[in-house]
């Protein structure tokens, strides 16, 4: 989740000699340079990692994604002022891998969907008004009715089962 954007002003003075300032922010944050003379040019390094728009007197940086980059801002009259960049990522939460069934349906109420069945001999349906299922053509036709969830189990000639979890939306 990105960080709330919040302002910051900053006085930008010209630093002593030719080191660059360093300027932490953090994803989502915007801060504001603002300088004595005019902005006529600016430089960034990696894109990517801040938006940088100027206005007059004022340099706008907004934290893009975590990384480092540069910033040259050359002002009215020949100062260039330069900035070493961090942009501090912001930490999003684990996701843990949830195993994904892949004979899982999702249906919409009305949605139809066809699967092959080839061999299908009896379908065992939970029957609780969510879906309809049927067997046609060496296929299985799952019908979304309403919300909730259901399965069906499929049995081929052979005794074996084959279960389809249906969540319908």
């Amino acid at each position: 989740m990105l960080a709330a954007a919040a302002a910051l002003v900053l006085a930008a003075a010209p630093p002593a000699g030719p080191a660059a300032v360093p300027l932490s922010l953090g994803e989502g944050q915007v801060v504001t340079l603002q300088f004595r003379s005019a902005v006529e040019q600016l430089a960034v390094g990696e894109l990517g990692v801040v938006l940088v728009k100027a206005a007059a007197r004022a340099v706008e940086v907004t934290g893009l994604r975590g990384g480092r980059t540069t910033l040259v801002v050359q002002l009215e009259g020949g100062d260039a002022l330069s900035y070493d960049l961090q942009v501090v990522g912001a930490r999003r939460a684990s996701v843990a891998a949830v195993p994904v069934d892949p004979n899982a349906i999702l249906l919409r109420p009305g949605q139809e969907r066809r699967l092959p069945a080839p061999g299908a001999s009896r379908l065992l349906l939970e029957e609780n008004g969510v879906a309809r299922v049927q067997v046609e053509r060496g296929q299985l036709v799952v019908i979304g009715l309403k919300a909730g969830s259901t399965s069906v189990v499929v049995i081929d000639a052979a005794g074996r089962q084959t279960t389809y979890p249906i969540q319908v939306r």
